[in-house]
């Protein structure tokens, strides 16, 4: 089992049992899933080619590319573009990630200041903006260049806001008020 999967279930659920009023195991907060979208301002193939090869290298999954309607005036038809790559992790695929982030990443970056409190009690959404702080890339730099930044939303099964605090907390987030 990954170490920060074995965090969540030796650590972690104890210390919400032992801390709340929880009926059942089934209603213990879990973090479900993990979404990186990566993106550049001006679309074109070799970007979404290069979205798509950042994005696999980072997660080890291979992302899908997203795509949009434009409408054209005068044509009166629409044209399908790709705006970026969009990337799912659950399972042990998430807690590899989120050990990766929080380990790797995070530090690399010079001037972190922690992430802000979410403001959704079950998604919360931050936007690395140095996509060099992942290493595997630094070598790769002329390919990755016109990337800007990593879009992330981390979903958590909880209820409350609270809930998502402590389960934050417990994963070693960074929430700073």
């Amino acid at each position: 089992m990954d170490l920060y999967k074995n965090h969540y279930f030796n650590v972690v659920q104890r210390d919400f049992i032992l801390c709340t009023n929880i009926v059942t195991s089934s209603r213990l907060p879990t973090p479900e899933k993990i979404c990186l979208y990566l993106g550049t301002p001006g679309v074109n193939n070799s970007s979404v080619v290069s979205s798509l090869c950042a994005l696999k290298i980072i997660t080890g999954q291979m992302p899908y590319v997203s795509l949009e309607k434009i409408k054209v005036k005068r044509h009166k038809k629409s044209k399908i573009h790709a705006v970026g790559c969009k990337v799912t992790l659950r399972g042990l695929q998430l807690y590899k990630f989120l050990f990766k982030f929080m380990f790797n990443v995070l530090p690399r970056i010079r001037q972190f200041e922690g992430l802000k409190l979410p403001s959704h009690h079950s998604v919360y959404c931050f936007v690395l903006k140095d996509i060099f702080a992942f290493e595997e890339l630094i070598s790769l730099f002329p390919y990755f260049e016109t990337l800007t930044c990593l879009k992330c939303q981390v979903f958590f099964g909880t209820s409350t806001k609270e809930d998502m605090l402590f389960l934050g907390n417990g994963l070693q987030l960074c929430f700073v008020p």
